[in-house]
């Protein structure tokens, strides 16, 4: 089984999920949320998430990662988001790290790049065939498992995993 996961960075919420490829057949293996306590210091909180990364590829020997790229709103939001951006760059510099934009995710999960969030978590679901009392805890973690499933899906129009 090829694992890929994918992220849904942030400083406070960062969701991130893997998905397991086996004989082109698509499993969520697991999922979550890596939640920060706002009132820590920046450096706190973004080791918590180098922690949650290191627990994570520990625990499933990982090919691919792949994550949102980050955005432009606000400057100092985004100064603040990219630090978290900084720890995936250095922690996953090992692995094959890839960003996606959200209008490719859309487009690639559910074939309208202007995709509403709701959309895009119903393909999400006909996808992996999750069953109907599944819920994610936040849209952090089913955005991050749309974004595994898009690098898998261009990787298989690349490379034919």
């Amino acid at each position: 089984m090829i694992y890929v996961i994918g992220l849904d960075v942030s400083m406070n919420s960062t969701g991130w999920a893997v998905i397991g490829v086996e004989a082109d057949r698509l499993h969520l293996i697991d999922s979550g949320v890596i939640k920060a306590n706002d009132k820590l210091p920046y450096g706190k909180r973004l080791r918590n998430q180098r922690t949650k990364f290191q627990e994570i590829i520990e625990k499933y020997p990982t090919k691919y990662v792949a994550r949102e790229a980050g955005f432009q709103r606000h400057i100092k939001a985004t100064q603040v988001l990219f630090r978290a951006y900084g720890v995936t760059e250095e922690f996953f510099a090992d692995i094959d790290l890839v960003e996606y934009a959200s209008g490719t995710i859309k487009k690639i999960v559910t074939g309208n790049g202007k995709a509403t969030k709701e959309e895009v978590e119903k393909a999400i679901r006909e996808t992996l065939n999750l069953p109907k009392t599944f819920k994610f805890t936040t849209n952090d973690e089913s955005d991050a498992v749309g974004i595994a499933i898009t690098h898998i899906k261009k990787l298989k129009i690349q490379k034919g995993v």
